[in-house]
């Protein structure tokens, strides 16, 4: 049993207590323990002050130790580059134990996590075991605080060993009055908290993003509605203050109150999210944030493991499929649009109705009892197929039979021909109405077969090439110049890979009396959204931690009903309901067929002609049977 009091705890008990109660507890990753001695005498120190400790606490059983010493590996001698952690800090061991004597024992230690292909996450949580025997230690962690911020290494702890005593040195970048400091702070020490337990009353790792206290970040961006929208704030004269709104707008609005950061807006010129050249540059927003001109940008951004190795990325808080913008041909003709109300199969019922009722009066009337003729079309119904043209040309049935099975057959022929008339009528309304009513393509395979250049993002080139084989592709910063062809041209030869919130808006601003884009009826595919951050960035983790809590909680959806419902309903409104004139050319169709029936009747109108004045009996029989039965 330990004595009393702080001044006899001893560092080992610390470490103990640290490993038993945090990361035994917290994390299932191995725990990395690596010294950075400067000399044989802190070796040996280091040595026992690790075997110690994992002796006395690998009893429990909690945690798996990964030991490393401060040799430091070549990422050019026998190691592929594409299998090293990205830059960005995606990945890594978040987790670590390390023991420094010096100052030029830490430079070792920095040298260590700025190597390429460096295995630490610096988000996580590490601890920092100083040994050093200079008189004012404070001035060296001071120094090591400062170059650990840079780093964006912020949830660092250190245990310096006074008198016997272990006390915790921290850093809080972010006070009343202060931001992006480093200067060390006294934290907690070690105590014995009950008879043979000795260990700390406060989390070993603060919170220190709870409340940034008004300090600001730089956040890259631009218009792209309904995602950002910035309005100019009429309280500022000048011009230079801009309102954030939109679906993500609102999302790091909630987060910049949630924890108390002010945002300076930056809006790129040339709106380009960024691209990686050939030469290995930079471009657009990509170049702004790994600069470290920005700490976050948000405008659209799909994930996409080549930004992920270069940005850090948050969480996704949002997906949206992916519709494929295709030209929407030319104008359909008159003859089409007579035939557009109803599809092929409806016209193929309708056509098979009227079939089988020919049919079937020709064979009552030829072969069939009188009997079963009566029960069927009527007494004294002569004129059957008249009647039935009759009423599915919306006339009125000039026989009523008197039998039920006859007076059924007549009711169901008069219910069906009404339903039909009553659609076909309002749908030859709305074409007739519609002048730019199209025929687009409806398939993927038909568009691939057109031979079209995709017009898409960076982001989305690397899936397209290696799902779809054969295919053109143009890399575009910006979609704008390609919708508006897609808009104005017929058939301008390409088609765009767009979100489906972007169709909305872009129909939405063209207006209801424009011609609206065409998309596929199935979208290609689901693109999840993502805000992006400096590589290594601290903010990751407690933004991760909000947006969570905002999408569990429905604030997400909030905001994207928000915006998405009124510009969804509103550029489904293809025309004004208003009566405009039809013209010549949207009547031909109409005139068309009256013109064939003229022609068919001049022809049996002949036909009578010539009959009557040769006296031909086979020409008078067959004129005769054809009017009995059609008639």
């Amino acid at each position: 049993m330990l004595p009393s009091g702080t001044q006899n705890v001893s560092l080992v008990y610390a470490l103990v207590w640290a490993i038993d109660h945090y990361y035994g507890r917290s994390t299932s990753t191995a725990l990395a323990v690596v010294k950075f001695p400067t000399s044989r005498a802190s070796r040996g120190h280091h040595n026992d002050l690790i075997d110690e400790a994992l002796a006395r606490s690998a009893g429990s059983g909690r945690i798996k130790f990964q030991l490393e010493d401060d040799h430091i590996e070549s990422t050019t001698n026998g190691t592929d580059e594409s299998e090293l952690p990205p830059p960005s800090g995606v990945t890594g061991r978040p987790i670590a134990i390390w023991f420094l004597d010096s100052l030029r024992s830490y430079f070792r230690l920095e040298l260590y996590l700025n190597q390429l292909g460096s295995p630490y996450k610096r988000t996580g949580n590490f601890l920092l075991v100083y040994t050093g025997l200079e008189s004012q230690p404070m001035e060296s962690i001071k120094i090591m605080f400062r170059r650990l911020l840079n780093m964006y290494v912020l949830n660092v702890s250190v245990f310096l060993q006074r008198n016997a005593s272990v006390h915790v040195y921290t850093y809080y970048p972010y006070g009343p009055h202060r931001c992006q400091s480093s200067l060390p702070v006294f934290y907690t020490a070690f105590q014995e908290l009950e008879a043979g337990v000795v260990g700390l009353t406060k989390p070993l790792f603060p919170s220190k993003l709870a409340n940034m206290h008004g300090c600001q970040l730089v956040a890259a961006t631009f218009e792209h509605r309904p995602y950002v929208i910035l309005e100019d704030d009429p309280l500022q004269k000048d011009g230079n203050d801009r309102i954030l709104h939109g679906i993500e707008g609102r999302i790091v609005k909630t987060l910049a109150e949630r924890m108390n950061f002010s945002i300076k807006l930056v809006e790129p010129k040339d709106k380009d999210r960024g691209q990686i050249q050939p030469d290995g540059n930079y471009t657009g927003i990509l170049k702004m944030i790994v600069d470290g001109e920005a700490n976050l940008t948000f405008v659209c951004f799909m994930y996409s493991k080549a930004r992920s190795d270069l940005m850090l990325p948050s969480v996704s808080y949002m997906s949206f499929p992916i519709v494929l913008c295709v030209p929407s041909g030319g104008s359909m003709t008159p003859l089409q649009r007579l035939t557009r109300p109803f599809r092929y199969i409806i016209w193929s019922c309708i056509l098979g109705s009227l079939l089988f009722g020919l049919l079937l009066i020709g064979l009552l009337r030829l072969r069939q009892p009188q009997a079963l003729h009566y029960l069927i079309l009527g007494r004294a119904n002569h004129r059957a197929c008249l009647g039935m043209w009759n009423v599915l040309l919306g006339g009125l049935a000039l026989y009523h039979p008197r039998r039920n099975f006859a007076r059924f057959l007549l009711l169901m022929w008069l219910l069906q021909t009404l339903v039909l008339r009553a659609a076909y009528t309002g749908q030859l309304y709305l074409l007739l109405q519609d002048v730019e009513m199209r025929a687009p393509l409806q398939k993927l395979s038909e568009v691939v077969a057109q031979g079209y250049v995709f017009h898409m993002l960076p982001a989305l080139q690397n899936i397209f090439r290696e799902s779809m084989t054969g295919i053109r592709i143009h890399v575009v910063a910006s979609h704008e110049e390609s919708l508006l062809r897609l808009r104005e041209e017929d058939d301008p030869g390409i088609a765009v890979p767009v979100l489906q919130p972007t169709v909305y808006q872009f129909d939405y601003r063209s207006g209801p009396n424009r011609r609206h884009l065409a998309v596929l009826p199935l979208p290609l595919m689901t693109a999840p959204l993502t805000m992006y951050m400096r590589p290594h960035s601290y903010l990751k983790r407690r933004i991760d931690r909000l947006l969570m809590a905002m999408m569990s909680s429905g604030i997400v959806f909030r905001f994207r009903g928000m915006y998405l419902d009124r510009i969804e309903r509103m550029s489904k409104r293809r025309r004004s309901m208003e009566p405009q004139s039809l013209t010549l050319w949207r009547l031909s169709g109409i005139f068309a067929c009256c013109g064939a029936l003229q022609l068919l009747a001049v022809l049996v109108f002949g036909l009578e002609l010539l009959s009557a004045a040769t006296g031909h009996p086979q020409l008078r029989r067959a004129l005769s049977l054809l009017n009995d039965f059609i008639a």
